[in-house]
């Protein structure tokens, strides 16, 4: 088994409305897929209880929201190493990471489902030596939909990674978590004002 071990806070994400902002994009049915991002008990277990149950619940929506559009679901998780160089730096910050067993585990039934896209990654972002950028093209899909974890950490490089391939990214700040309301707040920020657009759940079409 692998340790992941943060300093976790007991926060209310809805206290971050007032970070929601960034350009003026709409989401479109046709152009849009929604990303669920490190949904893995491995992950969500360093959250608080509460912040755990209020994060599942936001993303169970989202996910309904979703089908109900018919739009395309993708799930991302790390690609297991056997080999801490596998790992590159991160090897260095997070240790060996998760085992294939703890990868192939997910939060919510929903995400296992055979129509979910699963994407490995090697790194923070989901586009970093996978498939996502090529999955989107060939759905062709432009907007990028986001919920899951980390906000400072995948959703932020996600985001980076995503205007620089000019697809537009749409974080749901209520519908993803980070350790403390400091640094999900402030990956929110970086995020309105140099990658996408924040939003609530609540302001999805």
């Amino acid at each position: 088994m692998t340790t992941f071990s943060v300093q976790a806070q007991d926060y209310d994400v809805t206290g971050l409305r007032d970070h929601c902002g960034g350009p003026a994009w709409d989401i479109a049915g046709a152009r849009a897929a929604l990303l669920v991002h490190d949904l893995q008990p491995h992950y969500l277990d360093v959250l608080s209880a509460p912040s755990r149950r209020l994060l599942l619940s936001r993303v169970e929506r989202v996910l309904a929201w979703a089908d109900g559009l018919g739009l395309p679901v993708l799930a991302s998780g790390p690609r297991p190493a056997s080999r801490l160089i596998q790992r590159g730096l991160l090897g260095s910050c997070w240790g060996m990471g998760l085992s294939p067993e703890e990868a192939a585990q997910t939060a919510l039934p929903r995400l296992a489902a055979a129509d979910v896209t699963r994407i490995a990654k090697r790194s923070y972002s989901a586009f970093y030596a996978g498939d996502l950028e090529t999955e989107l093209r060939r759905l062709g899909r432009d907007q990028l939909v986001m919920a899951g974890v980390f906000a400072g950490h995948g959703i932020l490089a996600t985001s980076l990674d995503a205007v620089a391939r000019d697809i537009q990214a749409f974080v749901l700040y209520d519908a993803t978590a980070d350790y403390t309301a400091y640094r999900h707040a402030a990956a929110l920020d970086l995020i309105s004002t140099m990658s996408g657009r924040v939003l609530a759940v609540d302001d999805l079409p």
